[in-house]
C-alpha cells in the first residue's frame, strides 16, 4: 500500500518537473481550457468533431489558442488572417508534419506517403515527380482518359442509379490507377480501390485522438512486442505490412511488365528506366514507388468526398440544380457531352463546385508543425506542436461566408455593389509547401463529374416504400482526416430519352485502350 502509494507520488513528482518549462513560459502561450497537472487537457480533448469544439474555444480564447495532453501541444488556428500569415508568408518555417507515433512511426506513413512525411529530401523529390505527372500543364494530357471514365460512369447510373454512390468511387478509382499504374479495374469489387478503401480505414484507426497511448507517450514505441499491454506494436505491424502491400504491390507488377515490355502506358511506367534504359533501383525507386502510391492511397477519397458531396446538395437543393441545367444546356447543347473546354463558360457550375467544397470542408483540420519556437502577435508557438488550421471554422466563419450552413453558390457570382466571398480552394486543397500535390486532376475530375451527371440525368430525394419523398439531411461524418457526407439515399433519372441514347452511343464510340 505505502509502495504504491510513493509510485503515485513520484508519477506526479516527474510530471511536475518535466510541465516546468511550460508552467514558466505560461505567460507567453496563447490562451486556452484550464489544463490539470501532468495529463493537461486531456479529459476536455473531443473525441467526434473536434474542428466544431477548436470553433467554440476560439469565441472565449480568441483565434489562436492553445492546450496540451501528456507533453503533447496543440496550437489551433481559428482564423483566416493567422492562417494565411504562419502557413503562407512563414511557410518555410511550417512546412513540416507533427510528430505521430502510432501512425506515421509504427505504422510507417511517415516513410510510405506524402501527406505524413516529413520537409525532407525525399518528399521534395516526391512533389517533384507528382508534379510532372500532374502539374497545370501535363494535367491536360490526362483530360480524354477522365472523359471516358465519366461516360462509363453514367452507364452505370443509367444502369444501376441506386449505387450511384459506389459508382462514384469505383471510376474514381479506376482512372486514377489507369493514369498511375495502367490498371484496369473491374467495374465492380476491383481489388485496388477495396484495398484502398481499407487501408484508408485503418490509417483512420491510427490517427484517432485518444486511442494510443504511444501517441502520448512516445517511449512507449520502443516497448517489446512480448512486454505485457503491447498488444498495440502487433496491430501496427501488420498495418504497416497492408499499408506496404497497398503501395509496393502495384508497382512491382508495373515493375515486371516494364522488364518483360508488356507494361501499358502509365504515369510510373513512363519513369521505371533511367538514362541507360536500366530499371531505376535505391533512392530513385523508393520515391517512385512513394510517390505513385501516395497518389494512389490519397487521392481517391478526397475527390469522392467532394462528388458525393454535390449529389447530397442537389438532391436538397431542386432550384439550384435547375439553374446549372439551364446553363450547362445554353453551353454546350443536346448533341454532345460537356467537357473540359467549356468550363469558362459555366460560372455557374464553378460556383457549385466552390459551394460543395466549403460546406463540407472535406479536410476540416489541416495539421502543420515547425522545428523551431516561433512568435506570432506577442504568443510562443512551441517547436514541435501540433499546429492545425480549423478549415471547418474558417470555411463556415459568418463574417466571411454569410448563412454558412446554407448552400448559397451565388456566393461565388460577381454582382454589382456586392463583394465577392472568398475563394474556397484558396484554404481547402492545403496552405504553404504542403498544398495537394493532385490539386490539378482533383479539380479537372470534379468538374467533369458534376457538369457531366447535371448534363444527362436529374437529382432528387428518394421515394419511401409510403410513395413519399425523403429529402436526404445535410450530416457530415469523419473518416479519419477528412470529411464524407454521411449514409443518404437519392433518386438519379435520365432527363430525357435523347440523354439516354446519347450515353450509349458514346460509350459505344469511345475505345477505352
Amino acid at each position: 500500500m505505502i509502495s504504491s502509494f510513493l509510485s503515485v507520488c513520484l508519477v506526479c513528482l516527474v510530471g511536475w518537473i518535466l510541465d516546468a518549462p511550460r508552467r514558466r513560459r505560461r505567460a507567453t502561450l496563447p490562451p486556452g481550457p484550464k489544463a490539470i497537472p501532468i495529463i493537461g487537457n486531456l479529459l476536455q480533448l473531443p473525441r467526434v468533431n473536434p474542428f466544431e469544439i477548436y470553433a467554440k474555444w476560439s469565441k472565449t480564447y480568441g483565434p489562436l489558442l492553445y492546450f496540451h495532453v501528456m507533453g503533447r501541444e496543440f496550437v489551433i488556428v481559428n482564423s483566416l488572417k493567422a492562417a494565411m500569415d504562419l502557413f503562407e508568408t512563414r511557410s518555410n518555417l511550417y512546412c513540416h508534419k507533427p510528430r505521430m507515433v502510432m501512425a506515421g512511426e509504427l505504422v510507417g506513413k511517415e516513410q510510405t506517403s506524402m501527406v505524413f512525411s516529413r520537409y525532407n529530401d525525399r518528399l521534395k523529390e516526391c512533389r517533384k515527380i507528382t508534379h510532372s505527372w500532374m502539374g497545370k500543364m501535363s494535367i491536360v494530357e490526362t483530360y480524354p482518359l477522365q472523359e471516358i471514365g465519366l461516360v462509363r460512369l453514367l452507364e452505370a447510373l443509367l444502369d444501376d442509379p441506386e449505387r450511384f454512390s459506389d459508382h462514384v468511387r469505383t471510376y474514381a478509382g479506376t482512372v486514377l490507377l489507369r493514369l498511375i499504374y495502367g490498371t484496369r479495374c473491374l467495374p465492380r469489387d476491383d481489388p485496388h480501390i477495396a484495398l484502398s478503401e481499407h487501408v484508408c480505414g485503418l490509417t483512420a484507426e491510427a490517427m484517432r485522438p485518444g486511442r494510443w497511448f504511444c501517441d502520448f507517450l512516445p517511449w512507449m514505441a520502443n516497448i517489446p512486442e512480448w512486454f505485457p499491454g503491447a498488444g498495440f506494436k502487433q496491430w501496427a505491424k501488420q498495418t504497416r505490412r497492408t499499408t506496404m502491400e497497398l503501395i509496393q504491390g502495384p508497382y512491382e507488377v508495373v515493375k515486371k511488365a516494364v522488364i518483360d515490355g508488356t507494361a501499358p502506358k502509365s504515369w510510373l511506367a513512363d519513369e521505371m528506366l533511367d538514362e541507360s534504359g536500366q530499371i531505376k533501383g535505391g533512392e530513385e525507386a523508393y520515391n517512385l514507388m512513394m510517390a505513385s502510391g501516395s497518389l494512389y492511397a490519397a487521392g481517391i477519397d478526397t475527390t469522392v468526398s467532394a462528388i458525393r458531396t454535390f449529389f447530397l446538395m442537389m438532391a436538397r437543393n431542386p432550384e439550384i440544380q435547375k439553374k446549372a441545367q439551364d446553363e450547362i444546356d445554353s453551353v454546350v447543347g443536346p448533341n454532345r457531352l460537356p467537357s473540359v473546354s467549356d468550363r469558362p463558360s459555366l460560372p455557374y457550375i464553378n460556383a457549385i463546385i466552390k459551394e460543395c467544397l466549403r460546406i463540407n470542408s472535406i479536410v476540416p483540420i489541416l495539421p502543420h508543425s515547425s522545428d523551431t519556437d516561433d512568435v506570432y502577435e506577442g504568443y510562443l508557438i512551441p517547436k514541435g506542436s501540433f499546429v492545425m488550421v480549423n478549415a471547418w471554422k474558417i470555411l463556415h466563419d459568418p463574417e466571411i461566408y454569410p448563412e454558412p450552413e446554407n448552400f448559397r453558390p451565388e456566393r461565388f457570382i460577381p454582382s454589382p455593389g456586392e463583394e465577392m466571398q472568398m475563394d474556397p480552394e484558396e484554404l481547402v486543397f492545403g496552405l504553404g509547401r504542403r498544398t495537394c500535390a493532385g490539386l490539378y486532376f482533383a479539380q479537372s475530375w470534379i468538374y467533369l463529374n458534376m457538369t457531366q451527371v447535371l448534363f444527362a440525368f436529374d437529382i432528387g430525394p428518394a421515394k419511401a416504400p409510403d410513395g413519399n419523398l425523403i429529402v436526404p439531411p445535410a450530416r457530415f461524418e469523419t473518416a479519419g482526416h477528412i470529411r464524407v457526407p454521411a449514409e443518404f439515399k437519392c433518386s438519379v433519372s435520365p432527363r430525357s430519352p435523347e440523354k439516354i441514347e446519347l450515353i450509349r452511343e458514346v460509350a459505344t464510340m469511345v475505345r477505352d485502350d
